[in-house]
């Protein structure tokens, strides 16, 4: 799975039964000891996939991130910042991207962290296809001393986001390619995973490493990541003790938490949308008139929405995060609600009498499917819905099986990552492009401003080539012995954490 591309898919593919296992296995001697021993423990609700480079599958990337130094980084703004690499910087035309290594850095098991072994990732990771951020990458190289140069055959503003993510994960040079990579990572991050400790799929267990060239900033000596997809059982171990933070929690929940424990909400972090996969109408010919697409966007009442999970959903009708330099203020209401007008559109468009679809019911879907049946049955479009699940919906969603499908994705954190998304095998898999789009994403591409994929957007909402849905916020609550700083781009680390001041 591409990293730009990133399900997250939060809460939906672990078994429940990990729950009792992680909680049961918090013994009250560790609760008690937890503020001497300067510990965190926070829980998730996915499990790493694997911690082998180029294979990233899915989950929140802190626990790799925590292991592994990444080359750039998101801070809590959401700016990409230096980091493994301490200096980055493109050639006047951003088809030469140079990065310069940090001196002195070493991965945990001794090795030095040098240009040759940053190569050594990138090129694993290219290789993989892994990767929409590598997308014209030409060739990789070390240069004389601490530099790493990489050479684009056009610009591609999705790289350096991307090596501030999944795509810049550096692991120990004599690891990679090797069977234990996968669940025994060796990185050169802030901490290490105690592999005694550990069980993976349940609990993550991170040793701080002494001296790691940043380690003043992450003032836990330990950090446990439990793996709970049950947010009822994360918020019974928040009250018992053996957690400091839960996240997801229903706004009834929060209510319950407040006073005890301190309760707030983060920024928007994911995304539901019906992925409008088949524009050209090869299986379902409706779908290639631009007039049904409008239709399916006006079928739509954004603001019913945020009844299903109040206080967390919010309408949305761009498929940009609104504090994101792509989003278009203009273009909100685009697309008002209306049954009456879209059917009009239908008929114009040949379907006054609808036409039939089938798309797929997964975990992910179920809480909004009555309400995007109604929806779009109100302009005469049957939805079928099949059962697929979760493990098997890349592959199914890529085979062109689904004209059509609702799935929910997670923010990036940059513009240019989100578009790689949208557009890559998994929610584009029709591979649709125009001469017209494609005019307009070398300009972003090849821009550098905060605002360059704003004509793409503007293109986007024109053409219906999406119908937004709804965007999440996640509720949180936490101890009153740690302070959380909602991030700009969620779960791309554990710094957002810290001891409480008081």
């Amino acid at each position: 799975m591409r990293d730009s591309t990133r399900h997250r898919w939060t809460g939906l593919t672990a078994a429940a039964a990990a729950t009792v296992l992680v909680l049961s296995g918090c013994s009250g001697a560790l609760t008690e000891s937890k503020s001497e021993q300067r510990v965190l423990s926070i829980s998730t609700r996915q499990a790493a996939a694997s911690f082998a480079i180029g294979k990233y599958g899915g989950g929140e990337i802190m626990i790799q991130a925590s292991i592994f130094d990444t080359l750039l980084a998101f801070d809590q703004q959401g700016e990409i910042v230096p980091n493994l690499a301490k200096k980055f910087e493109y050639n006047a035309d951003r088809t030469v991207l140079t990065l310069t290594i940090r001196d002195h850095a070493k991965f945990s098991n001794g090795e030095v962290v040098d240009a040759k072994a940053v190569v050594d990732n990138l090129m694993v990771t290219f290789k993989s296809g892994s990767s929409d951020g590598f997308t014209g990458v030409e060739t990789i190289k070390a240069q004389a001393g601490d530099r790493v140069v990489i050479t684009l055959s056009k610009p591609n503003a999705s790289l350096v986001p991307s090596l501030a993510g999944v795509g810049g994960f550096v692991a120990a040079p004599s690891t990679l390619g090797t069977a234990a990579e996968a669940t025994k990572p060796v990185g050169s991050g802030p901490y290490t995973l105690d592999l005694a400790k550990t069980q993976i799929g349940e609990k993550y267990v991170l040793d701080k490493v002494d001296g790691q060239w940043r380690a003043d900033t992450y003032p836990f000596e330990r950090i446990e990541i439990s793996v709970i997809p049950d947010i009822t059982a994360a918020v019974n171990g928040l009250r018992s003790g053996q957690l400091d933070h839960a996240v997801g929690i229903s706004q009834d929940q929060s209510t319950s938490l407040q006073g005890q424990f301190a309760t707030g909400v983060d920024k928007p972090t994911t995304w539901g949308n019906i992925w409008i996969a088949d524009r050209e109408g090869d299986v379902v010919p409706a779908l290639g008139d631009k007039r049904v697409r409008h239709a399916i966007n006006m079928a739509l009442d954004r603001s019913a929405v945020e009844k299903l999970s109040p206080g967390q959903s919010h309408g949305v009708d761009q498929i940009f995060r609104a504090d994101g330099g792509a989003y278009l203020s203009d273009l909100k209401g685009r697309y008002p609600h209306d049954v009456k007008a879209a059917r009009k559109l239908m008929a114009e468009a040949g379907y006054a009498d609808g036409f039939s679809v089938t798309m797929p019911s997964t975990l992910a879907s179920s809480q909004y499917e009555p309400f995007l049946t109604q929806s779009l049955a109100d302009i005469g479009i049957k939805v079928k819905w099949k059962s697929v699940s979760l493990q098997d919906i890349v592959p199914n969603l890529s085979s062109k099986k689904f004209a059509m499908f609702y799935f929910p994705t997670t923010y990036s954190g940059s513009d240019a990552l989100d578009v790689a998304s949208a557009l890559g095998p998994v929610f584009n898999p029709f591979g649709t492009s125009t001469p017209e789009l494609t005019k307009l994403l070398d300009k972003a591409n090849a821009s550098g401003q905060k605002n360059a994929f704003a004509d793409v957007n503007r293109y986007f909402v024109e053409e219906a080539w999406f119908a937004p849905v709804v965007a999440s916020t996640f509720l949180w609550a936490h101890s009153k012995s740690v302070d959380y700083t909602p991030p700009a781009v969620w779960g791309y680390s554990v710094q957002p954490w810290t001891i409480a001041k008081n």
